[in-house]
C-alpha cells in the first residue's frame, strides 16, 4: 500500500511527466500539452494497484473466493488499461483530417477506379510525393506500384530491377507491362515536364502532405489483362533484360522461366496480335472475373498486371485452371481456343488451417473455463 501512495504522490509532483518529455525528444512539446494526461493516468493507475494490493490481502484472508478474486481483478486491470488506452499518449493528430485527408491529386484518382468502373483499373506509380511508402495511397484503396515499406515479393522486386532500387522503372516501356495509368511527381525545378506517353492532368497542387505535385495520366490507357497469343520458355537470367527491351510486344509474347509447368506451342515466327481482348468485368481484393471478347481463336494466355502468388486460384469457364508465373512476376492463365471468362479467387489453405486450429484451441479453452463450473453445479445439485 506503502508503494501505491508513493506512486501517487509521484503523479501528482509531476515526475512521470518529466519522464515524458525527456523520452519524447523532438515531440517534447506534445509531451507537455498532454501533462494534464499523463498526471491522471499515473494518478488512476496508482488507485488500480491500491485496489489489487486489497483485493490480494482479501484473498490473503480468505474473505475473498477464489472466483471473486479473479473476478474482481480482471475487472480491476481491464478498466485501468481502457482508461490509459482512450486518453493516454494520443500525440498524434487524427490522420484522417491530416495525412490521410482527401486532396485534388487522390480525388482525381479514384474518379477511375474501382468498384465503378473496374475496367479502368490501373496502377498509380508515385515518383515521391507521398511520405510513407505508399501508406496514403493505400488509404484510399489506390493500387499502386510499389509496396507498403518495400514489401514486395522476390520476383517482383526482381522485374522492377532490384528492391529499393527500382532500377528498370527509368525504362517508361515497362510501366505498360504493369497497367501504369498515373505518374505522380513532386513539383519543383527538378520535377519531370513531361513523360512519354502521358499527359500533365493536375500541375503544382498542394497535397496532404504539405508539399505540392504535378499529376501525369497516361495518353491511352493500357491494359490491366491482356490475350497473348504465344509464349517462350526461357532461362530466367534473361527474362527481365528482354521485357525492358523496347522492341518486346507484350501484347504478342508471355515469357515463362523453365520452373513453370508448361509447355508452350514453339513458335517459328512472331505471331500476330490477338484479336481477343480481356476486359476486366468485377473486382475486389482477393477476387476477380476478366471477359475474353471475342473469344480467343487459339490457345492462348491472360496476362494480367498483378503479382503472381501461389494462393491465388484460377478457372477458366468455371473449369479449374492452372496457375502460372509469367513475365517472371506476373498471374497468367493458359486458356483454351474459344474461352470466354477467367475467374481468379485468393484463397490462402494455410491461413484457413491456421484459422480452423485458432477455432479449436478457442473451444477447448472455453470448455475448460466452463467444464469446472458445469461440473460444481451438478455436484451442488
Amino acid at each position: 500500500m506503502r508503494k501505491c501512495l508513493f506512486a501517487g504522490v509521484l503523479a501528482v509532483a509531476g515526475v512521470f511527466g518529466a519522464m515524458a518529455r525527456s523520452l519524447a525528444g523532438p515531440r517534447a512539446a506534445a509531451a507537455v500539452a498532454n501533462e494534464s494526461a499523463i498526471l491522471w493516468g499515473a494518478l488512476t493507475s496508482a488507485l488500480a494497484l491500491a485496489v489489487t494490493a486489497l483485493l490480494g490481502y482479501g484473498r490473503a484472508g480468505e474473505r475473498l473466493t477464489p472466483r471473486a478474486f479473479g473476478w474482481l481483478l480482471a475487472l480491476v486491470v481491464g478498466t485501468d488499461l481502457w482508461l490509459n488506452a482512450t486518453q493516454f499518449w494520443r500525440y498524434s493528430p487524427d490522420p484522417r483530417t491530416e495525412l490521410f485527408r482527401p486532396d485534388s491529386i487522390t480525388s482525381r484518382i479514384r474518379e477511375t477506379f474501382p468498384p465503378e468502373r473496374p475496367g479502368d483499373l490501373g496502377r498509380v506509380l508515385d515518383l515521391g510525393v507521398y511520405p510513407g511508402n505508399g501508406v496514403t495511397l493505400m488509404a484510399f484503396d489506390i493500387p499502386q506500384v510499389l509496396g507498403h515499406h518495400g514489401n514486395e515479393l522476390r520476383y517482383y522486386d526482381e522485374l522492377l530491377g532490384g528492391k529499393n532500387e527500382w532500377r528498370n522503372l527509368s525504362f517508361v516501356r515497362l510501366w505498360d507491362l504493369l497497367a501504369v495509368r498515373y505518374a505522380l511527381t513532386p513539383s519543383g525545378p527538378r520535377s519531370a515536364d513531361s513523360i512519354p506517353g502521358f499527359k500533365r492532368v493536375l500541375d503544382s497542387v498542394p497535397t496532404s502532405a504539405g508539399t505540392r505535385a504535378t499529376l501525369f495520366e497516361r495518353t491511352e490507357v493500357q491494359p490491366y489483362a491482356r490475350v497473348v497469343p504465344g509464349a517462350v520458355k526461357t532461362d530466367s537470367s534473361v527474362i527481365v533484360s528482354t521485357l525492358v527491351d523496347p522492341r518486346m510486344d507484350y501484347s504478342r509474347l508471355v515469357l515463362f522461366s523453365m520452373d513453370q509447368p508448361v509447355t508452350p506451342v514453339r513458335i517459328r515466327e512472331m505471331p500476330q496480335p490477338s484479336p481477343s481482348r480481356a476486359t476486366l468485368t468485377f473486382w475486389q481484393p482477393g477476387r476477380m472475373t476478366i471477359a475474353l471478347v471475342p473469344p480467343p481463336p487459339q490457345e492462348s494466355y491472360v496476362v494480367i498486371a498483378e503479382n503472381w502468388y501461389p494462393d491465388w486460384h484460377a478457372a477458366v469457364d468455371g473449369v479449374p485452371a492452372q496457375l502460372l508465373r509469367g513475365d517472371h512476376a506476373l498471374l497468367t492463365v493458359r486458356v483454351p481456343a474459344g474461352a470466354k471468362q477467367v475467374d481468379l479467387t485468393f484463397r490462402s489453405k494455410d491461413y484457413e488451417t491456421g484459422r480452423a486450429i485458432s477455432l479449436v484451441s478457442l473451444a477447448l479453452l472455453a470448455g475448460l473455463a466452463a467444464g469446472p463450473l458445469a461440473f460444481r453445479r451438478k455436484q451442488d445439485a
